[in-house]
């Protein structure tokens, strides 16, 4: 399918549930294969099934706010994330990267 034939079903209200599940997943697979510095076609590591569960989660209760970072409705106020996988970017970049949190050694020297 397109993206565009996803995002429809995506907003139709009509739609399956799994079916949209489905999609939000493999979005949300595909962009943390990106962050994590996978190559095409690598499986993402079971540890971070976490993530990936998490962050459906989170796109699915957004379906239909789209681009909003903050709603006011009869006193009850929603805010969005900018970026779903923030939270996570200290795991992400250990994965990436190796441990980040630990103080590097290096040289430098000035000519």
């Amino acid at each position: 399918m397109s993206s565009a034939t996803d995002y429809a079903i995506l907003l139709d209200p009509g739609a399956d549930i799994n079916t949209k599940l489905i999609l939000i997943e493999k979005g949300v697979k595909s962009r943390l294969s990106v962050l994590l510095g996978l190559s095409n076609g690598s499986a993402i590591p079971p540890k971070f099934s976490y993530i990936v569960d998490e962050v459906v989660g989170a796109r699915f209760s957004r379906l239909g706010n789209e681009g909003l970072k903050q709603s006011n409705q009869d006193g009850l106020t929603l805010v969005f994330q900018d970026d779903d996988f923030a939270k996570f970017k200290k795991e992400i970049d250990e994965y990436r990267y190796g441990d980040t949190s630990s103080p590097r050694t290096g040289r430098v020297t000035f000519l």
